[in-house]
């Protein structure tokens, strides 16, 4: 699990939050560490100071003080004078092992875990960094660059606010150097965010592959509607795991008290929000001793045997436990179909996080990479920038254009010769859909509208236009797959063709925007 936190002050933010635990233990403190390489070029290496963090996160030097960037961070104002956003002095990646890791690290007292989720969280700093990017603005430019540098400072630690096992890792970044200007400067961090979906798995495909070498086995889980829920060590109960899961409960308390008052899920930033809201103040004068001693003391007595027997089990199989290898061309080959069945470009880490998905624990990333290259090598797939299309999908989709197009104007009226009346309990602009679609003569009518717009009353007020004029019928949508949620959608050849995410429009063609 991957969170992100971009503050616009973040003032002692590392002594308060960082250097601490979920508790405050006296003499008690967690030490970052300098990762990065950003901080290579600065000469910072080995354990992070309090001083050099604070001198980094105002954009100074921390050796010489001097300010490294070409400007303070700033609010970007509206033209009406309002604050349209808040200028990002410091941004903080979380990222989370599954609680049954966590558990067994902590209470299963297997502390190799917790070096398989420092290597998994390694791998995963080096894609975030190759994220990185900065604003550029002189001469009239607005766009941003590629840097793939950052300066992190890295905090491990081992509990959630409510003292549940959970170990997790915080990198903290605020700072890039841009090699073409020759000059530090602020992250940028959209490229980031835009990977959301991929980093998790990265992280997950190096941790299971770390975790299957200790000698666990780790499985799926999901719940009953069928969604992914993460993986898990095998053995660990899911009774066990909700138990020492309350903060993921206070979580979704809140979204569901947010939904119930709002009639509405909340977006992305809006759960980030309810989430900080929601969780409890540190505790004081805890030490980590009696936290544990806490924790041990609600586990059950079958709770503590079926720990034990699983970490001796591991113990006595990790050197011989092996796993089964996939190859990257299976996975790219099964991430490509997955992924260009439904569009003809897409961006290069969903088709990398499809693939590990469908391999995790079983591959490496620099192999899925290295086959990727070579299949740009050979022609079979096209890149430009951060997108990716196989050369059968772009022969697919100038086909069906081609196709498409030699259909315009050739056919009789799709609504007949008869005048439909559409019914009253439409709105005028339902209405005008339901007449212009009838009134085609095209082989194919796009109608796009995202949630909410009508799309379905809409269609089924199609449908019986359709009936009326003596028209059979065939309804298709997109087939279900374990833990998608696909929206309601009602297509008919020679009519009606939904995609999502648009106002409610037509279009005479179906002409995809990135063909």
């Amino acid at each position: 699990m991957l969170t992100i936190r971009a503050m616009s002050d973040g003032a002692g933010y590392s002594a308060q939050y960082l250097e601490q635990r979920d508790y405050y233990a006296e003499g008690e403190r967690v030490v970052g560490r300098w990762q990065g390489r950003g901080a290579e070029l600065l000469g910072l290496s080995r354990d992070v100071k309090t001083e050099q963090f604070e001198a980094l996160r105002q954009g100074c030097d921390p050796n010489t003080g001097e300010f490294l960037r070409q400007r303070q961070s700033a609010d970007r104002m509206a033209t009406d004078g309002t604050t349209q956003s808040r200028g990002r002095n410091l941004y903080d990646f979380v990222i989370s092992a599954p609680k049954s890791v966590s558990i067994m690290a902590s209470l299963g007292k297997d502390d190799r875990l917790i070096g398989a989720h420092r290597n998994a969280v390694d791998e995963t700093v080096k894609e975030l960094e190759a994220c990185a990017q900065t604003r550029v603005r002189q001469d009239g430019a607005n766009e941003d660059r590629d840097t793939s540098n950052l300066v992190l400072a890295v905090y491990q630690h081992d509990t959630s606010r409510e003292l549940d096992p959970q170990l997790h890792t915080h990198v903290a970044a605020n700072l890039t150097y841009d090699g073409t200007e020759g000059r530090w400067k602020a992250l940028q961090a959209s490229e980031i965010y835009e990977r959301r979906a991929y980093l998790p798995e990265v992280y997950r495909n190096a941790l299971e592959r770390e975790v299957s070498s200790l000698g666990y086995k780790v499985e799926d889980r999901h719940d009953a509607r069928g969604r992914h829920l993460g993986c898990e060590i095998q053995g660990i109960s899911e009774k066990l795991l909700q138990a020492f899961s309350r903060r993921s409960e206070q979580r979704n308390q809140a979204i569901a008290e947010f939904v119930k008052q709002s009639g509405r899920q909340p977006s992305d930033n809006e759960v980030a929000i309810i989430v900080r809201e929601s969780r409890a103040d540190k505790q004081i004068e805890m030490s980590t001793e009696e936290v544990r001693i806490q924790q041990r003391a609600r586990l059950t007595p079958q709770d503590k045997l079926t720990l034990s027997q699983l970490r001796e089990a591991a113990l006595g199989c990790s050197e011989t436990l092996e796993t089964e290898r996939l190859s990257a061309a299976d996975s790219l080959e099964y991430a490509q179909q997955h992924i260009f069945e439904r569009v003809s470009v897409a961006r290069v880490d969903e088709l990398l996080a499809e693939a590990l998905r469908h391999c995790r624990g079983r591959i490496g990333l620099g192999e899925l990479k290295g086959y990727l290259v070579l299949q740009e090598s050979a022609g079979t797939v096209l890149r430009a920038g951060h997108e990716v299309a196989t050369r059968a999908s772009l022969d697919r989709e100038q086909e069906m254009v081609a196709r498409i197009n030699r259909g315009l104007g050739r056919f009789e009226r799709l609504g007949g010769k008869s005048d439909f009346i559409a019914s009253d309990r439409l709105r005028p602009e339902q209405k005008q859909v339901v007449q212009f679609l009838l009134h085609s003569h095209d082989l194919a009518v796009n109608l796009r509208g995202a949630g909410g717009t009508g799309k379905t009353a809409t269609l089924q007020e199609l449908h019986r236009g359709l009936r009326e004029a003596g028209r059979r019928v065939r309804v298709v949508r997109p087939a279900y797959e374990v833990g998608a949620v696909w929206p309601k959608a009602t297509c008919f050849p020679r009519a009606a063709r939904t995609a999502w995410g648009a106002p409610l429009r037509l279009s005479r063609t179906h002409a995809p925007a990135r063909a």
